[in-house]
């Protein structure tokens, strides 16, 4: 076993062997100057690696400099680690883990406690040195256990690194039981928007609610969510589901129980009250990052999104192209249809094909398996029999996975096969097909699938989808309808989309999607873009074809049908600040507008703009929109005014979380899995979560609204958002956290009182320079400098003080302080007698 001085780089044995005595040298001019750093380095803190090298002092000389000789017998070893529990930059063969507190013996030897090496990597020996300590004060015997272990201490940078053999990593694979498991607490997610909109003629009213509620217990997630619609003509509440969820480990699987949406890589989403089981991983928000909805809205507009029949997102956007991304899905096998619904009450909608974004939604190896009754989500008299479904997922090769099921009601049953397969991460396929039998009505039929997403030469991105399906078929919803919309049904959907991105030419991106139904009619929707960055602006152009003709007998003869074009050029003013410019020709419609926005700081951004509509009829709008995330929740304004109409328009939206010591509030949506953290009682101290920045709480509480399962996250408290009389122990933290779980993480923080204190005798005169200051047991803490001046770093854990000097005398400080304020200064100034 051997150690490296962090002082000189050398490699020394670790012998126990009494040493040679060194010969005393004398002291000049570079042998004091050496004293006097070392005596800084001990005031600022820094310490070092033990050593068997005496070195020795001058004691006379010494004297005479002023310098006390308890300074010389505290320097008399090389630099080390102070005794105690200490923070240290921890390094493993190379790989930073980051700050760690780390425990040291009175020799400056580092303590292999079960926290060390757990927060390491390290596998844990069964033997500890001294088997009297407390359980997480123990050293194990590490260096016994791997004798390959080199060990660096690097005292004077607070660092640590450590080269082990790879026999003592621990093997982090799953189901390894080092997951945070269990606790319990109940949430609360909201979503509320609201729209008035008011002109001479009338008002119109629009809200929305989206909540979620349920709790976490012992591994069990139980959640319910629920959309509330109110307008001036009708309200609606939707119902979308209520559940409860827990992974099975040794299965590697996961079960729901409740009002669930059917899980099947082969079959589209059914919404059931029933039980299902599944690979764990497939029903993962995450996934649903992949999936891209984006459009043009000619004013403020509201975008609905459904998906097997139930509204799964609303959403208000202002004018211009818009992106809607991690969305709710309820499965990754249905279209998705689209509806934006402008001020005026004009609709247009698409089709997003379920085709288009199979690939953002993973599929994984194993068995899943669904039964219960039908539910009515559309509320339009629909059957709800009982129906079966099962299906499994086998791997082919490395880069294949066959999908095959079947799924049955009453008077009707399907069989369906797909695969998916990646090529080289640069060309993947997916193919589906289904077969169907409606025995009440007498039909059969077949639909087929297929997906291709490549990665081509000169950064060319592509994505084509194709779906088609025999009059014959039926899914199990339209066998369970009442309606018989046989017409309407689609015969074909087609998808292309390609993107380009070149640092010459700028970013390129079109998609097109276009269906045909056997009632002859079609639909298209072409959407493109071009985006390029030059010196002083970036130019962006968007196409946007029609989206649908309103349905709305009102507006018909609308003159904004047709393709879309709108060209902006922004201009960066500086900082988070830009002016941007628009022209957009919408079918006979055209317009131009200036927008000015700027992002005040991480919370806050707003945004003002004028537009002006050209040609008959004319009309100016003026506008305003202020977004901000507190620590509380994200709240959004606006006001729309033009020739006719007023409009306000707001949101705010969040999650609330009660544990067992109390209610916390979150500016995000609060997840399947989460947390909560404290750090002490400090409020606004800002951490670091994998969902963005939160603040603490008066109670010095923020949730983590998400944790990815089984990976790892870090937490970091953010250092200067600390007051300055708090010092924390280790500002980070690392959890790995299983589904369904609720963490409590606990950051120590010290408060702690920084003195300057000014020391004089008995006779009025400052206490000489270079005296040792001594703690409790004659522990040395400091010396005195110019004019009596001593710095305490935490005054609080101090009442009186032993001060040494050169000339064999000493004194006693008693420390009488006044009550301590939070002025925010770094340190305060008092006086003191040494008597």
């Amino acid at each position: 076993m051997s150690d490296i001085n962090g002082v000189t780089g050398t490699v020394r044995s670790r012998s126990r062997e009494k040493q040679t005595p060194q010969p005393l040298f004398s002291v000049n001019g570079l042998s004091l100057s050496v004293c006097v750093v070392m005596m800084s380095g001990v005031a600022t803190g820094s310490y070092a690696a033990p050593t068997s090298t005496i070195a020795g002092f001058d004691l006379a000389t010494l004297q005479a400099r002023g310098i006390s000789p308890s300074v010389a017998q505290y320097f008399r070893s090389a630099p080390r680690f102070s005794e105690g529990l200490r923070v240290v930059d921890l390094t493993v063969n190379g790989e930073r883990i980051g700050l760690t507190d780390a425990r040291f013996d009175s020799e400056g030897e580092l303590c292999f406690t079960r926290a060390l090496l757990e927060r390491a990597g390290l596998r844990v020996p069964s033997s500890v040195i001294d088997g009297r300590a407390a359980a997480d004060h123990a050293c194990h015997d590490f260096r016994a256990e791997y004798p390959k272990t080199v060990t660096t201490l690097r005292p004077g940078s607070e660092e640590v690194a450590l080269v082990v053999p790879t026999d003592a990593l621990h093997d982090g694979q799953r189901g390894s039981g080092s997951y945070a498991r269990g606790g319990t607490a109940a949430l609360l997610n909201y979503d509320i928007q609201a729209v008035n909109s008011h002109s001479r003629a009338d008002t119109n009213r629009y809200m929305s609610a989206s909540t979620e509620v349920g709790f976490n217990l012992g591994d069990w997630i139980a959640r319910s969510r629920q959309l509330y619609i109110a307008n001036d003509r009708n309200t609606t509440t939707e119902h979308l589901y209520a559940y409860a969820q827990r992974d099975f480990a040794p299965l590697a699987s996961t079960f729901q129980v409740g009002q669930v949406s059917g899980i099947s890589p082969v079959f589209g989403g059914v919404q059931l009250m029933g039980a299902q089981l599944f690979p764990d991983g497939i029903e993962n928000r995450a996934a649903n990052a992949g999936v891209l909805v984006e459009g043009q809205a000619l004013s403020q507009s509201r975008v609905e999104v459904r998906q097997s029949g139930a509204l799964i997102y609303t959403t208000v956007v202002p004018e211009g192209p818009f992106a809607l991304k991690n969305l709710p899905l309820l499965n990754g096998t249905s279209d998705l249809n689209v509806t934006v619904i402008d001020t005026r009450g004009g609709q247009r909608s698409f089709v997003v094909p379920a085709a288009s974004f199979r690939a953002a939604v993973p599929v994984k190896s194993g068995y899943a398996a669904s039964v219960g009754k039908i539910r009515d989500v559309e509320r339009r008299g629909a059957r709800e029999p009982l129906m079966g479904m099962g299906s499994g997922t086998w791997a082919v090769g490395r880069n294949s996975a066959l999908s095959a099921g079947v799924q049955a009601t009453e008077g009707y049953n399907s069989l369906g096969w797909a695969l998916d397969s990646n090529f080289s991460q640069r060309f993947s396929v997916g193919v589906r097909n289904n077969l169907s039998r409606d025995h009440s009505k007498k039909v059969q039929g077949a639909r087929s699938s297929i997906s291709v997403g490549a990665a081509l030469p000169w950064d060319v991105q592509m994505a084509l989808s194709a779906t088609t399906q025999t009059q014959g078929y039926r899914d199990v919803l339209d066998a369970v309808s009442r309606e018989g919309h046989e017409g309407s049904r689609f015969k074909n959907q087609y998808t292309a989309g390609f993107s380009w991105a070149d640092p010459l030419f700028g970013g390129f991106s079109i998609g097109y999607t276009r269906g045909s139904h056997f009632n002859s009619r079609t639909s298209e929707h072409v959407y493109g873009s071009w985006n390029k960055n030059f010196m002083y602006a970036n130019v962006g152009v968007t196409v946007d074809s029609q989206v649908g003709q309103s349905s709305q007998a009102k507006d018909k003869g609308r003159n904004d049908d047709g393709v879309g074009v709108r060209l902006q050029v922004s201009v960066p003013l500086g900082g988070d600040r830009s002016l941007s410019t628009y022209a957009r020709r919408q079918g006979l419609r055209s317009s131009i507008g200036t927008a000015y926005d700027e992002r005040v700081d991480e919370t806050l951004n707003y945004q003002v703009r004028s537009d002006h509509e050209l040609g008959e009829p004319a009309g100016n709008t003026l506008g305003a929109t202020l977004n901000t995330t507190s620590r509380y929740a994200q709240v959004g304004l606006g006001i729309n005014r033009d020739s006719y109409n007023t409009s306000y328009s707001g949101q705010v939206q969040g999650g609330v979380v009660a544990h067992s010591e109390g209610v916390t509030l979150s500016p995000y949506p609060v997840e399947d899995t989460f947390g909560v953290v404290s750090v002490g009682d400090i409020p606004g101290a800002r951490i670091t979560t994998p969902q963005g920045p939160v603040w603490t709480d008066p109670w010095g509480k923020a949730v983590i609204a998400a944790l990815p399962a089984y990976q790892t996250s870090q937490l970091e408290v953010e250092g200067k958002s600390l007051p300055k009389q708090v010092d924390i122990k280790n500002g980070t933290r690392t959890l790995e956290a299983g589904r369904g779980s609720f963490s409590q993480v606990n950051f120590d923080v010290v408060k702690v009182r920084r003195v300057l204190l000014r020391a004089t005798d008995s006779g009025g005169e400052p206490l000489p320079q270079g005296a040792a200051v001594l703690g409790v047991d004659n522990t040395f803490l400091t010396t005195v400098v110019g004019d009596g001046m001593i710095f305490l770093s935490n005054a609080d854990a101090l009442k009186t003080l032993k001060v040494s000097s050169s000339n064999a005398t000493s004194c006693v400080l008693k420390l009488d302080l006044a009550e301590q304020t939070n002025d925010g200064q770094f340190y305060e100034t008092a006086s003191a007698t040494c008597r």
